[in-house]
């Protein structure tokens, strides 16, 4: 009696594992199969006859005994059941699915099996690739936009649930500092976190959209200037979100104020070049009156000393002249990218000695020219005749303004330049005149003769050299020029060499 009703409950369970969708198997510790239903022969294509087989035989990557003593041994020390993936194939041997595998053994009257419950899970497992799929598209499209994109849960204080790489190349800050964290947390300025808390509490409380303009400070210190579009998302069953756009206009915010300034410089040059042109004709027409009047009476002069005294007027006019027709020449050259530049072996000494000479009676009455004493010797390779020019404007400048005291001119040797000097007693130059005393057409006085483009051409000259000039100046008390040309104590042995072999005579 009780072997039938074992009989009959063991047919009843085979009936209901028949059943269920999960493919069963029982295998001995030796690899022998002890029990599989129908789902299993099903699956795996075996036919009724299935006591032939060994777990071996089976396509369920148990190719070798040792393959299955080593999971079996996995599964015993096993606290719970242990559970797996594992693939199988089809008849043809070709890959069908995935299977997730309940495994546990089974103790009976002294005897170990191990029984595998596995579980079709090939829809779940393409499914979830296809999702994998779509968030990796997902992301490397959120992640490649030119924009910074940003999410925060207003459930959980507004702190960020996405920082796309956009907002990490705009702001230093990496998305793993920024996302489970508030504004307050990650952006060096408070102010900044406080502006942004309030567009969000804004955003949450009326939920419509907001549209701004903002500026804020990055880790590495930058300011960065965004548009920003806020939105709130409401969720299902949890508070609702905010999500928001910004687009870095830092750039072209600079490109407009460089464009505005641009505009600004362009109309004061206008305004300047059109001024000049104005006052060009009395420029001109000035010592051109005095050159043809004057030489109209030399031939009545009554005396030799009025007819030199004439002839000197006329020198000096044709001088102020051809000094005016030089500075527009070369202002055309500068405009034009023209001005050419001669390099020679340069002594300083002598170049500044021969400046002296040429200078020291053409300063007013009562002012003296001063040549400071040379340090030793110094050769550049130069061009002698826009460095002279340099000087020459300078000095003309200070004669201009000075009319007691004296002007003194040199230059020292520094570490890695040589800085050269006009130094006045003049009336000297206000803070306000002195920021734009190197533009061109600039003037101080009006009633003083020139074009007001020696010194700008003075500045160019000297930054084609690769170097700065500059004044320094007190109002009544006088002015010094400077400016500076690179040097190197290398270049100057070279070329003493270079003219020792030159002056040396050949056999």
């Amino acid at each position: 009696m009780e072997d039938k009703q074992k009989c009959r409950m063991e047919t009843m369970f085979k009936s209901a594992l028949d059943k269920v969708t999960d493919c069963i198997l029982a295998v001995s510790l030796e690899g022998n199969l002890l029990y599989v239903n129908k789902q299993f022969i099903a699956i795996h294509g075996l036919d009724k006859d299935w006591h032939k087989y060994t777990v071996f035989d089976l396509p369920v990557s148990f190719n070798t005994p040792e393959q299955f003593a080593k999971k079996v041994e996995e599964i015993r020390q096993s606290e719970e059941e242990y559970i797996y993936k594992v693939h199988y194939w089809n008849e043809q041997a070709c890959f069908a699915g995935f299977l997730q595998v309940s495994a546990f053994l089974m103790k009976e009257g002294g005897e170990e099996s191990v029984w595998f419950f596995g579980k079709d899970v090939t829809d779940l497992m393409h499914s979830y690739d296809e999702l994998t799929e779509k968030n990796r598209l997902l992301n490397a499209i959120m992640d490649n936009v030119p924009v910074s994109l940003f999410v925060k849960d207003t459930g959980d204080n507004f702190r960020y649930l996405y920082w796309n790489k956009g907002f990490v190349k705009m702001s230093h800050i990496p998305e793993s500092v920024a996302v489970g964290h508030t504004d307050y947390e990650i952006f060096p300025n408070r102010e900044d976190a406080e502006k942004f808390r309030r567009d969000d509490l804004e955003v949450l409380h009326t939920g419509k959209r907001l549209e701004t303009q903002e500026s804020y400070l990055a880790a590495n210190g930058e300011t960065r200037i965004v548009e920003t579009v806020k939105a709130l998302v409401p969720m299902e069953g949890r508070a609702p979100l905010v999500i928001g756009v910004s687009l870095d206009i830092t750039s072209l915010e600079q490109i407009e104020q460089d464009l505005i300034q641009a505009r600004i410089q362009a109309e004061e040059a206008d305004r300047l070049k059109t001024a000049f042109l104005a006052n060009m004709s009395h420029e001109i027409r000035t010592p051109l009156n005095a050159i043809v009047g004057f030489s109209r009476l030399m031939g009545t002069a009554p005396s030799p000393e009025e007819e030199q005294m004439y002839s000197d007027i006329i020198n000096q006019n044709a001088e102020i002249l051809l000094q005016l027709i030089n500075d527009i020449l070369d202002l055309a050259k500068i405009e034009a990218g023209t001005l050419e530049f001669v390099k020679v072996p340069v002594e300083l000494g002598e170049l500044m000695r021969n400046v002296y000479e040429i200078h020291k009676g053409h300063t007013q009455p009562g002012v003296e020219l001063v040549l400071d004493e040379v340090p030793a010797p110094i050769q550049l390779m130069e061009d002698k005749n826009r460095l002279m020019q340099v000087m020459t404007n300078l000095i003309n400048n200070a004669s201009k303004f000075t009319s007691e005291g004296e002007i003194r001119i040199g230059y020292t040797l520094e570490e890695d330049c040589i800085r050269f000097y006009v130094k006045d007693t003049g009336i000297g130059i206000s803070e306000e005149k002195r920021k734009e005393i190197f533009g061109r057409f600039v003037k101080l006085n009006t009633f003083v003769q020139g074009t007001g483009l020696g010194l700008s051409i003075c500045k160019m000259i000297v930054e084609r050299f690769g170097g700065e000039i500059d004044v320094d100046s007190v109002p009544g008390k006088g002015s010094t020029f400077h400016f500076t040309l690179p040097y190197k104590k290398e270049e100057n042995q070279s070329l003493k060499i270079l003219n020792l072999i030159r002056k040396t005579p050949s056999l």
